[in-house]
């Protein structure tokens, strides 16, 4: 048998290390971004705020100023690399540091078949789900790696586990993502900088929220063993728990959060 330990080793280890931490999330908008922003400023992270959009890049800002952490705004079109040149450079100067980025930023396009699909659609959807994921990481990573140490999350989906049916260009995108969040984790493992990503199921965000009030979600809370879909914030802990100090030991790997949506049993019991 075992010597007894001291009771309060287990906890010792289980500070996110975010207080007065360097972070930024790209896409501020109501959602996961938003959830983002507000749980990281709550443990005290300083918190750079990014959106094409001026006006939620300020209210996300405005919606942590009772946060021990501050926000700041910035405006960016992720998809132009000189944009994201300068707005990287200048939030690491406003911050002093960057530590954390959760990369949120994201559409699913119109759904439709592969066979029908424009090409416009196609390229749209991978520009923005994972071209810009790569200029967003580029610029980030050389201020990581300067420091020895950082934390990049991408926000994914179920639909890059799976098969993705008139939503192909997204379930690709996303998929795609995935690869190169494991890619990312074994060339910057050695300037200390870890990449992960997060996997969401279906959440109420404002584009989604039909899936929790309208005539879908009974059929949502069937097919989700937890009985509902997510919300917000069960995203953004996640991405925020990958981020932080917690999960200093966690690199290449794709956190699920999905009720277990994606693990039940798909047949009827018994057979």
């Amino acid at each position: 048998m075992s010597e007894p330990t001291n009771a309060a080793a287990p906890t010792a280890g289980w500070a996110p290390g975010l207080s007065g931490a360097g972070a930024v999330v790209f896409g501020v908008g109501p959602g996961i971004g938003l959830a983002c922003v507000r749980v990281l400023a709550g443990l005290g992270a300083d918190v750079a705020c990014v959106d094409i959009d001026p006006a939620r890049a300020a209210a996300a800002a405005e919606a942590v100023e009772e946060c021990p952490g501050t926000a700041t705004p910035f405006t960016c079109d992720l998809r132009r690399p000189e944009q994201v040149r300068r707005v990287v450079a200048e939030i690491a100067g406003t911050l002093g540091r960057l530590d954390a980025a959760i990369s949120v930023v994201g559409h699913g396009g119109p759904p439709g078949p592969v066979a029908t699909m424009p090409d416009e659609v196609w390229r749209d959807v991978l520009q923005i789900n994972l071209d810009q994921q790569f200029l967003v990481t580029r610029e980030v990573l050389g201020t990581m790696s300067a420091q020895g140490r950082g934390s990049i999350v991408f926000i994914s989906s179920i639909n890059a586990l799976g098969s993705s049916p008139q939503r192909a260009a997204y379930g690709a995108a996303k998929a795609a993502l995935v690869s190169l969040a494991r890619s990312l984790a074994i060339e910057a493992a050695p300037q200390g900088v870890r990449v992960n990503t997060v996997a969401p199921g279906a959440t109420r965000t404002p584009r989604r929220r039909h899936l929790a009030e309208g005539e879908l979600a009974g059929v949502y809370r069937a097919a989700i063993p937890l009985g509902r879909i997510a919300e917000p914030e069960d995203v953004a802990h996640a991405a925020v728990f990958l981020a932080s100090d917690l999960a200093a030991f966690i690199t290449g790997q794709t956190l699920v959060v999905d009720g277990g949506a994606t693990v039940k049993y798909s047949q009827p019991a018994g057979n």
